[in-house]
């Protein structure tokens, strides 16, 4: 495989998230500048030949913008969206001058010119359907010489059929199995594995339309092909895709299907680092939490019409409701200041500042207009998997690709917003004022764009996301004098232009974030925000609370007055999920209380770790912060378990079995150290990511240590590569294969044999004490002789010595015994070649995996091996590789094998693909594989 690096870069983000980082002290610490690399794509040999690389282009795809799902009435839409809603059926049907064939090209194919500005080339043919019964004048005015050029341009493309074979794509004529051309495919490139890293493709010009596709590789297993956006922008110095954020990934792949191949085209990755600041620009930028409103009749009110009005919204929002939306500021135009100015004044909500992400400058001067009339809500696409630490990155990394990849002036959006409830500023310039951005061509000016890290297709964005984006909107709402939004003013990117932007479940939400926007412009509220019942304007309230005697300060109150914790932010309020629990934010920290663990705050990392599901899992902390932990850690500890944080793995927590065995290891001084993701625990099995290996409890298994990269799922980890490509281990440079889990059932039916091999030893043993004694008896026996008859002593003494004689050659040496009992070792493990791997398995009748087969193996012989291949491992002593024999046993965390009699080889059962073979152990000497002896 190929390493890119140093070059990339919207709606779509491929940022490929390995690690996570927290770091401390400095609030603005010197930002790493991302390694933006470019490669000229041509058409990879290597590349083809990689399983799934022709695997169907899903060519049953429509258009992106579909107008079942767009409810923004026409005078909004550009010519591009409603073009892209009457696609006919073939796009790009080009008879051949040559073969006479027509070349079908998927309706999903989008044009290199389909998000340009609105042009005559943007109108749909004549045989297009109409959708809806929708026109526009402009396809109700086409000229007959409008037709002749369409005419003249199918005439064109005919006679530069010819041409084709002169492109990049030379003369390899790859298709999918459904048929599309394949005229740019990649080799597999490694990807970053500490950080968030972005993938995209730029191009000048294509000839024939065209589709972007990625597929991202975890451990050994494809994902599927998916399809970028491409991206145009008026201050664009060339055309391209969005880029794709991707996470946890060990290769990355992409091809470009169409016709012929686009010129100057290019691969471009990013590699945004981490970066020391980023985890404390985390826990400097608080998520935006609704819920944390001062509670009452009014926020059940707020809350009922929130759900009403979503349940309408969605409804409407999965039809063609385009002309049923209401249209407001209809005749606003960018520049004008003709808005309505009733809204009431919303305050600006958290946002993380550029500077806190490592933003470089904008490229130039920010252009403003006067006001926003609309807001349009985005994804970034690719993975959702990212920690809170990585976001910063994952910034940095867009507008890199979107300013050293693209030529843009600066990343496209104004606002970017996390999975965890954080807004982001983006785009350079005053926040406050109308600054024109690169998110949708077109209508750039006069709008603000937010965008969701993450793909939305499936599942939308969380509830608290959402709010986040709600609580933005409303602000630059009532800032332009706009007071309520409406299905014209807030809208999504496909509503614009040529998208599934920002997914069909995030779509499907927008009427619930509306709805949010205008509960907060009715009451000019912001999360957090109390209403300030001492206005000047009240003098008999303040009168009554002069006259009030003091309130007792609550057991919470005194807490937080004895450590210093500064003003309360919040009425105290109790805690979802725990009974008498109560909690109050204060400016220095978060202090948690009930009658049973008494008063403990939270800050920093840990404090911003601690919800959701991690409040119900761990329960209420239970002593302050430890910090002087190594490497400047720190920790926590709750009711049911543990956080711990460092600056290079952020805070994490663990609890139950994995907790208890990291501990026997030695916590963060051990080989383990600090966790780099949170437990779970599910359907009797847990996980946790450490620095040193990944654990994994079966129940009734035990834990076994697995290797920290890559990722284990189904239960199974078969890592081998599938189809017909070599097998792990059978090639000298083969470094790549992660082995199976080494755990399964401890019982077997079909295992009976184990205990024949015990009453077989047994009775070889009792054999061996028979002779032994009549040995001994023989010896009494020659003394008697001696005694009584001195006539017949020599030619006893002499049949005696020949008969010891006799039995010393008969009776094996201990080297013997231990070579024969080898060579018995191997014949067995020879005689079950061909067994299929089964996961638990532990007999040759149902199958077997790696530790069930050296179980059964040695069991044969009298060694009784235990079941996990964590066990296998301390069951005897630790030899130099260079002292191994046949016979011997190799280990790595996960997987075992049985040495060969041939060098460098050994027994096992690896994978579905391979079952039981014999085959190269070279893979786990690269990973740092132990022998271990247990025989002799």
């Amino acid at each position: 495989m190929k390493y890119l690096l140093p070059t990339v870069a919207g709606c779509a983000s491929v940022a490929l998230v390995g690690t996570l980082a927290v770091t401390a002290p400095a609030a603005i610490a010197d930002t790493s500048s991302p390694d933006v690399s470019k490669e000229a794509l041509d058409v990879s040999k290597d590349g083809l030949n990689v399983p799934g690389a022709r695997d169907s282009s899903d060519s049953t795809a429509t258009a992106a913008n579909q107008s079942a799902t767009s409810n923004l009435p026409n005078i909004f839409k550009s010519q591009t969206a409603l073009a892209s809603t009457k696609v006919p059926n073939i796009v790009n049907a080009a008879a051949s001058a040559s073969t006479g064939t027509v070349n079908n090209v998927s309706t999903g194919l989008s044009s290199g010119s389909d998000e340009a500005a609105p042009s005559e080339d943007s109108t749909p043919s004549e045989d297009s359907t109409p959708s809806d019964g929708e026109q526009t004048p402009a396809e109700d005015e086409k000229s007959e010489d409008q037709k002749t050029e369409d005419d003249g341009a199918e005439d064109s493309s005919q006679k530069s059929d010819s041409k084709d074979d002169e492109d990049i794509s030379g003369s390899v004529r790859q298709k999918t199995e459904d048929g599309v051309n394949i005229a740019l495919i990649s080799d597999v490139l490694d990807v970053p594995s500490n950080n968030p890293s972005l993938i995209g493709f730029t191009f000048s010009e294509a000839k024939s339309n065209i589709r972007i596709q990625v597929r991202v590789k975890h451990g050994s297993d494809w994902g599927s092909w998916d399809t970028l956006d491409q991206e145009q922008q008026e201050e664009a110095q060339n055309k391209g895709s969005e880029p794709m954020t991707v996470s946890n990934a060990s290769g990355v792949q992409m091809r470009i299907l169409g016709d012929s191949a686009p010129s100057d085209a290019e691969l471009v990755l990013v590699d945004p680092k981490r970066d020391s600041g980023d985890a404390q620009a985390v826990a400097e930028n608080a998520p935006v939490e609704l819920d944390q409103q001062a509670s009452g009749a009014s926020e059940g009110a707020d809350a009922a019409t929130e759900e009403s009005d979503d349940a309408e919204a969605a409804s409407a929002e999965n039809v063609a409701a385009a002309g049923g939306a209401t249209v407001t500021n209809q005749n606003y135009v960018p520049g004008s200041s003709s808005v309505s100015t009733v809204a009431k004044k919303v305050s600006k909500p958290k946002i993380g500042s550029r500077s806190s992400w490592g933003a470089k400058a904008y490229k130039g001067s920010p252009d403003y207009a006067s006001g926003i009339k609309q807001a349009v809500v985005h994804h970034t696409s690719g993975s959702n998997s990212y920690s809170a630490e990585d976001v910063p990155g994952i910034i940095r990394g867009i507008q890199a690709y979107h300013q050293q990849g693209r030529g843009w002036n600066d990343i496209g959006y104004n606002v970017v917003a996390d999975k965890y409830g954080r807004l982001w500023q983006a785009r350079g310039g005053d926040i406050s004022k109308a600054v024109i951005g690169a998110h949708v061509s077109g209508h750039n000016t006069g709008t603000f764009g937010i965008s969701v890290l993450g793909t939305y297709n499936s599942s939308a964005p969380p509830k608290k996301t959402r709010d986040a984006v709600a609580s933005a909107i409303a602000w630059k709402f009532s800032i332009n004098g706009i007071s309520s939004a409406t299905k014209s003013n807030l809208v999504g990117h496909r509503d614009l232009g040529q998208t599934d932007c920002p997914g069909d479940a995030f779509y499907a939400k927008l009427g619930e974030v509306r709805s949010t926007v205008n509960s907060i412009l009715k009451t000019g509220e912001q999360p957090d925000e109390k209403k300030d019942d001492s206005k000047k304007d009240d003098k008999k309230k303040d009168d009554d609370k002069k006259a009030d005697k003091p309130k007792s300060k609550t057991t919470i109150e005194k807490y937080a007055e004895k450590h210093k914790l500064g003003k309360a932010l919040g009425k105290e309020q109790s805690v979802k999920g725990i009974s008498g629990a109560k909690s109050q934010k204060f400016e220095k920290g978060v202090v948690y209380w009930s009658k049973k663990t008494g008063a403990y705050h939270l800050s920093g990392a840990i404090a911003s770790s601690y919800k959701g599901d991690a409040i119900t899992e761990l329960g209420l902390p239970t002593s302050a912060e430890k910090g002087g932990l190594k490497d400047g850690g720190a920790a926590q500890r709750f009711q049911k378990g543990s956080i711990y944080w460092s600056k290079d793995t952020g805070a994490h927590y663990t609890k139950g079995t994995l907790m208890k065995y990291w501990g026997d290891k030695g916590t963060v001084k051990g080989h383990l150290g600090y966790p780099k993701s949170d437990v779970v625990y599910k359907d009797g099995r847990g996980e946790q990511l450490f620095e040193g290996a990944r654990l994994v409890w079966a129940e009734g298994y035990g834990t076994t240590e697995f290797s920290p990269k890559g990722s284990i799922a189904g239960g199974v980890t078969d890592d081998n590569a599938a189809g017909d490509s070599t097998p792990p281990g059978d090639e000298p440079a083969d470094d790549q294969s992660p082995a199976d889990s080494g755990e399964g059932s401890a019982d077997d039916k079909d295992s009976k044999d184990d205990d024949k091999s015990k009453d077989d030893s047994k009775k070889d043993d009792s054999k061996d004490d028979d002779k032994s004694k009549d040995d001994s008896k023989k010896d009494d026996s020659k003394n008697d002789d001696k005694s009584k008859d001195d006539s017949k002593k020599d030619d006893s003494k002499n049949d005696d010595k020949s008969k010891d004689k006799d039995k010393k050659k008969d009776k094996p040496t201990k080297a013997e015994k231990i070579a024969a009992q080898r060579a018995s070792i191997i014949k067995e493990a020879k005689a079950h070649l061909g067994v299929k791997y089964v996961w638990g398995g532990t007999s040759p009748k149902s199958g077997w995996d790696c530790s069930g087969y050296t179980q059964y193996v040695y069991g044969k012989h009298g060694i009784e091996l235990p079941r996990t291949t964590s066990q296998q491992r301390n069951a005897g002593k630790e030899i130099s590789i260079k002292d191994a024999k046949a016979g011997d046993l190799i280990w790595i965390p996960g997987h075992i094998g049985i040495i060969s009699e041939t060098k460098g080889q050994m027994y096992d059962a690896g994978s579905t693909r391979t079952n039981t073979t014999k085959r190269s152990y070279s893979w786990m000497l690269n990973r740092g594989a132990k022998v271990i002896r247990v025989i002799g």
